[in-house]
């Protein structure tokens, strides 16, 4: 039977002074205490502050090195209406920077336009021939959102010819640009605490800096904007961003702007409250696609829009698109999957993929599915004429980007950070990077590192759980980088049925007994419960919290992140019951075929027999094996049993299964 757990459960320890303390101070319950402490608050002044996150004061924006610089320049371009170009980035944080300040300079009355770049042709970062393009249109101000901080030798190529003022998020190089105004709070000797801003969070540093010089009051319009940024960026969720991601989701739900307002139309969100995991799967996907699949810009014109017939046109256009990038990526990741299998042992340790003309805009993704398939380091690579271009994602306890240098004879170039990076080599020497990587993880990974660990908040009684505690724990909202969304466990719970949903029956729903009744728990894309789990069995659960709203009535529902079944019946195979099973299999495919849930659902529902529930299941392996029931794939892709009269006498110690669960004296008999 498959070991369902997949995970290393890690439960927060308690201090319970410091719990009594939060609880005590802040009147708050002991599952929100527990909470803030596992998240390293535990002052409670720091703990006000986090609760009244939305309310937290912003930091000013002249705090910034060479904000005052910049701000001057600005003015100056706008006073005497000369041209300016925003150079932006082609990914969620990028096009929303840039839209933020477009429509920011626009409201000021400025001459002002925007440059993406095209991500296959010139990657990231400022492109020489694109400045120079800009600067023989007559452009007097570049202001770069996002990028720049690493761009010194281009920078310095055009300095004398165009004013450049970088604003920036990423880490900063020994040299920095010697730009008109560099503003980038991970600058040494820049004095502005919050060193967690995103690249829109910086751009707004600058929006709120000059309506401040302007007009004395803090900006706040396009909050929405910063939030989708922000969140798609995956910067800690903490102090300023936090409280700009929480005023901006209300924005969002209440008063999006047209362009948003189309997108979450188009996401099928329209009506519902947005949540920061919303926009991360949902809202930003559909903004990355055309940075991804086509180009940015068109993304950029969606945030931009004031038009909701032109804006519901476009947002619908990138859904399209959205579509056809996840076309592309299930393609490349059924075909970077197969070549995992094939690779056998050589994959064993770190994952290196290749494919001739698999499209570079989504490998980056495709690594993120084989880490979260396989948790072991991931390289997957496009080839197009002899040269490899290839995307980097990795696990806890292994830094990709010093894994790259181990292997630095081997590429052409590389870059990046600790969990992500990306790279180019020859072709030919793919398979030598594959063993030189294999060699290092050898070096520095332990056997454990390749299990994920599940950091769980606290073990829940389940019969506590209800609506209530779920509105105690949403005050930690928004979720993110540096504030996870709580993860829960309950305890030896008994599960009273075991269902599959969705169109194609490919998620799982767990009902499980409490003394008040019963709670539903979900796990998405987990269909193989189904066949592992029956009524009866005993399980600890490790899960998320949500509410599930069904006409008027408003209940917990649990979110399955792990499971482990600790107590199941005894699986024993007798040549009785499998003949019995035998008569009851066949009759149910009278027709040929039958959906695969709907089998397993009328064994474990309605068969009864000398078989229990989950030995009769194991009976569908001992049919397969003899080669009378198999596995396959309808064409809208529910997955069935197709039956197959026996010809001839079967011989049931050709079943493995059947050996490795039958009694011997059956066994014996049979031979």
């Amino acid at each position: 039977m498959k070991d369902i757990r997949t995970k290393r459960w890690r439960i927060n320890k308690v201090d319970s002074h410091k719990e009594y303390n939060l609880i005590h101070e802040l009147g708050v319950s002991s599952v929100v205490a527990r909470l803030m402490m596992n998240r390293n608050i535990t002052d409670s002044e720091e703990a006000k502050k986090f609760l009244s996150g939305p309310s937290i004061e912003p930091y000013d924006p002249f705090l910034l090195k060479d904000m005052i610089n910049a701000v001057e320049e600005i003015e100056y371009r706008l006073t005497n209406h000369e041209p300016i170009v925003i150079y932006g980035d082609y990914d969620v944080d990028g096009i929303t920077a840039t839209s933020l300040l477009y429509r920011f300079l626009k409201k000021l009355g400025a001459n002002v336009t925007y440059y993406i770049p095209e991500r296959q042709s010139e990657g990231y970062g400022l492109n020489l021939g694109a400045l120079e393009t800009i600067i023989d249109k007559g452009t007097k101000l570049i202001i770069t959102v996002d990028c720049g901080i690493s761009s010194y030798d281009i920078v310095e190529a055009v300095r004398d010819k165009i004013s450049i003022i970088i604003t920036d998020h990423h880490l900063v190089p020994e040299c920095v640009p010697r730009a008109t105004a560099v503003i980038n709070h991970k600058q040494l000797d820049c004095d502005y605490p919050d060193k967690n801003l995103s690249g829109v969070g910086v751009a707004f540093k600058v929006c709120q800096a000059i309506w401040l010089k302007r007009t004395g009051e803090w900006y706040f319009d396009d909050l929405d904007i910063v939030a989708l940024g922000t969140v798609a960026d995956m910067v800690p969720l903490v102090g300023e961003n936090r409280a700009y991601v929480a005023r901006g989701l209300t924005k969002m739900a209440m008063l999006p702007n047209e362009g948003l307002k189309a997108l979450i139309d188009v996401a099928g969100l329209a009506g519902k409250s947005i949540t920061s995991g919303q926009i991360a799967f949902s809202l930003a996907p559909r903004l990355n696609a055309a940075g991804r699949v086509t180009h940015a810009t068109r993304a950029v014109e969606l945030l931009i829009e004031t038009d909701s017939d032109k804006a519901l046109m476009i947002a619908e256009e990138l859904q399209l698109t959205n579509l056809e990038r996840q076309e592309l990526e299930h393609s490349i990741h059924d075909m970077a999957r197969d070549d995992v299998v094939n690779q056998g042992p050589l994959a064993n340790y770190v994952i290196v993929v290749a494919g001739e003309g698999w499209h570079p805009g989504v490998i980056g993704i495709v690594a993120s599915r084989l880490v979260e398939e396989y948790y072991k380091p991931t390289l997957v690579i496009s080839v197009h004429d002899g040269i490899g271009k290839g995307s980097c994602r990795s696990i806890d306890n292994f830094n990709i980007y010093e894994a790259l240098q181990y292997a630095d004879d081997l590429l052409i170039q590389f870059g990046g950070h600790n969990m992500a990076a990306g790279f180019s080599i020859k072709e030919e020497n793919i398979p030598l990077l594959r063993s030189r990587l294999t060699e290092y993880c050898h070096k520095v990974l332990k056997k454990t590192d390749y299990i994920p660990v599940l950091d769980i908040d606290l073990e829940l009684p389940i019969q506590d759980i209800d609506v209530s505690i779920i509105d105690q724990v949403s005050t930690l909202e928004p979720y993110g980088i540096g504030n996870r969304t709580p993860i829960f466990s309950v305890s030896q719970a008994i599960v009273k049925d075991v269902l599959l949903m969705g169109k194609q029956k490919n998620h799982c729903k767990i009902v499980l007994e409490t003394t008040n009744g019963t709670l539903d728990a979900i796990a998405w894309n987990a269909d193989y419960y189904h066949s592992y789990i029956v009524p009866g069995d005993t399980v600890n659960v490790a899960f998320s919290l949500q509410k599930n709203e069904w006409q008027g009535y408003v209940t917990p529902q649990l979110m399955i992140q792990d499971i482990e079944v600790i107590h199941t019946e005894p699986i024993t195979l007798t040549v009785e019951g499998l003949r019995d099973i035998y008569v009851f299999v066949r009759h149910i495919c009278k027709n040929g075929e039958v959906p695969k849930y709907v089998l397993e659902t009328e064994i474990v529902h309605k068969y009864s027999t000398c078989q229990r529930a989950k030995s009769s299941l194991l009976a569908l392996e001992v049919f397969k094996e003899l080669g009378i029931l198999k596995e396959e794939t309808s064409e809208d892709g529910i997955l069935l049993y197709k039956w197959y009269q026996a010809q001839g006498k079967l011989d049931l110690v050709t079943s493995l299964t059947f050996l490795k669960y039958s009694s011997q004296e059956d066994v014996y008999e049979r031979k």
